[in-house]
């Protein structure tokens, strides 16, 4: 849809986009095409899209694949969308796409992902899709260029931080493209950049992954801090001598920062932890 028919079919179902709900809605063409063959869609593919708005990836993911399930928040969208279907194998559901995770189950093929999300939940969004990464063969997702940047970023840097952690641990996490903000309507402040997650089936590594993440999360909640400073209010560490003493057999400095201690570092920390308790 360009940008008149969206304002038009806003207009004819009474609806404003809502800065609270993040709308925006994608009027270029070129970027929907661009996004649809990145997504590689197949008619033995199931596709969960978040957030589907007025449809601008819809039908086309609808015509290519076997089944397509749009979770929708907006109930006026959602009438939209009905009204205007033109497939049987388009199922749309009036949900929140956090509650919806909490009730999704492992079907025999694994789903595709795809959605423009909305900036202000995108980080709780991410983190329900790969908890539930067993229902997942790829995430593509539209998200701010910052929070691409800090899906990917490496350490060394101050992009770099828990959410990079957490996507490298259960994905290979790629910025494919960016795409202009003024290929939205209404256009938002930043632009944005299309991201494939391809999901692992189990973890990067073996080890204890609630207490890395937990060690994660407590080092970059001080991220200015030292790791032996940021980490002393983990509950993990025993003492401060046995937390000094676990940096050491992991091979982490202690005067150092969060935002240079790479995801291998921390697992070796956190088996250290564990060597703590144990002993």
């Amino acid at each position: 849809m360009g940008l008149n028919e969206i304002k038009a079919a806003l207009k004819k179902y009474d609806v404003r986009p809502s800065k609270r709900l993040g709308q925006s809605f994608l009027i270029d063409a070129n970027v929907r095409d661009k996004i649809l063959s990145a997504v590689d869609v197949t008619k033995s593919d199931t596709i969960l899209e978040i957030g589907p708005g007025l449809g601008a990836l819809t039908e086309g993911l609808s015509g290519a694949s076997g089944r397509v399930i749009a979770i929708e928040k907006d109930k006026r969208l959602c009438e939209f969308l009905r009204k205007n279907r033109r497939r049987p194998n388009l199922e749309i559901v009036n949900a929140d796409i956090l509650d919806y995770l909490d009730t999704i189950n492992i079907p025999d093929k694994k789903i595709k992902v795809i959605g423009n999300l909305p900036y202000y939940i995108t980080s709780p969004i991410i983190t329900g899709l790969l908890k539930k990464r067993r229902s997942f063969s790829h995430i593509f997702v539209t998200v701010q260029n910052e929070f691409a940047d800090r899906l990917v970023a490496p350490p060394g840097g101050k992009e770099y931080g828990s959410i990079s952690c957490f996507a490298r641990f259960y994905a290979d996490a790629r910025v494919l493209f960016r795409i202009k903000r003024t290929c939205f309507y209404p256009a938002p402040k930043v632009d944005s950049s299309f991201v494939r997650l391809a999901v692992r089936k189990d973890g990067l590594y073996l080890t204890d992954e609630e207490k890395l993440f937990k060690i994660i999360r407590t080092s970059f909640g001080k991220r200015r801090k030292t790791m032996l400073n940021s980490l002393k209010s983990c509950d993990l560490f025993l003492s401060p001598k046995d937390l000094r003493e676990a940096l050491g057999r992991a091979g982490i400095l202690h005067d150092r920062r969060p935002e240079t201690v790479f995801l291998e570092e921390f697992i070796r920390l956190t088996k250290e932890a564990d060597r703590d308790r144990r002993e």
